[in-house]
């Protein structure tokens, strides 16, 4: 638990410095947002497909997370509906079908198991993203245009077309200019630290004395999808596969039920943002995620 608190120390530190940058500097989090979905993310989404090992048998992982997570979100988006018309329900079914593998999920599995979860953590982390470009960001687009205007829209994502250029050189083995290189490298550095401080600045909007700041529903059930439904999957799956299918090792299925266990992802924070969709709650949402992971997480595993 300690060495857990230790590694993930950091993301509240980011998380508080963006609080205080929210409450007392003034900073806004639209424009954030629009700098972490349309040039940071896509640069991080570019490096990681850049560096994949296309001829790993963990490939399976990537596609399986991603089919997964797009009938999660699917059936989240059927049942939310019937409670709200507002755009929570989109934001809603887009959280439940992600969360926050990358700079949470990382540390606590480099904590928990050691160097040899990082390539099971990396293969997993890709199948988030592209349910995350692809469905997830159609299902968000989805609360302002058309059909037809959120097609156009995914197209159009720069996240999306970093997949296939990454894929393409690394297929290719096309060397990169140092200049290349350094500035994608530069890119994926500031990617994290602005996730979670966007976080803190999304809650340095929701005030004790509001009380539509504090949405239960909402809550329990973002709860309810992360903490209770995608642990509940990941033990059905690695039974079965201990038991009938054989893919993985025990190293994976510890991975597996890691980051099963993470909180929401901070990217919910910028969609609701841009999408005007309830951001305080959003950030509350978050953020009490954030906080109950670093509890729940080393209770589940032990």
């Amino acid at each position: 638990m300690a060495m857990l608190l230790l590694k993930l120390l950091p993301i509240y530190v980011l998380v508080a410095l963006g609080f205080i940058a929210g409450r007392w500097l003034g900073v806004k989090s639209q424009e954030i947002g629009r700098v972490l979905l349309f040039v940071l993310g896509p640069a991080v989404i570019f490096k990681g497909f850049l560096g994949a090992d296309l001829g790993s048998a963990l490939l399976l992982l990537p596609v399986g997370i991603f089919l997964l997570a797009a009938a999660v979100a699917l059936a989240t988006l059927v049942l939310a509906r019937r409670r709200w018309t507002d755009g929570r329900e989109r934001i809603l079914a887009f959280s439940a079908a992600t969360g926050n593998t990358g700079y949470f999920g990382i540390p606590a599995c480099l904590a928990l198991i050691g160097p040899q979860a990082l390539p099971v953590v990396v293969m997993i982390i890709f199948g988030v993203v592209m349910y995350e470009i692809s469905v997830g960001y159609y299902i968000v687009m989805r609360a302002r245009v058309s059909v037809g205007g959120a097609l156009r829209r995914v197209a159009a994502y720069p996240g999306l077309h970093a997949v296939w250029l990454g894929l393409l050189v690394n297929g290719l083995g096309l060397p990169l200019p140092p200049a290349v290189t350094d500035t994608v490298a530069m890119l994926t550095g500031a990617y994290s630290p602005l996730g979670m401080m966007i976080v803190g600045i999304g809650l340095a909007g929701v005030r004790p004395n509001r009380a539509q700041g504090i949405d239960r529903a909402f809550l329990g059930a973002v709860f309810a999808a992360k903490f209770v439904l995608w642990p509940g999957l990941a033990a059905l799956f690695i039974w079965l596969d201990r038991s009938v299918l054989g893919w993985f090792d025990a190293t994976a299925h510890q991975v597996i039920a890691v980051e099963s266990l993470v909180p929401l992802a901070a990217i919910t924070v910028v969609h609701a943002t841009l999408q005007e969709i309830h951001p305080e709650r959003v950030s509350l949402a978050v953020g009490a995620s954030t906080l109950a992971a670093l509890l729940y997480l080393p209770l589940m595993m032990g």
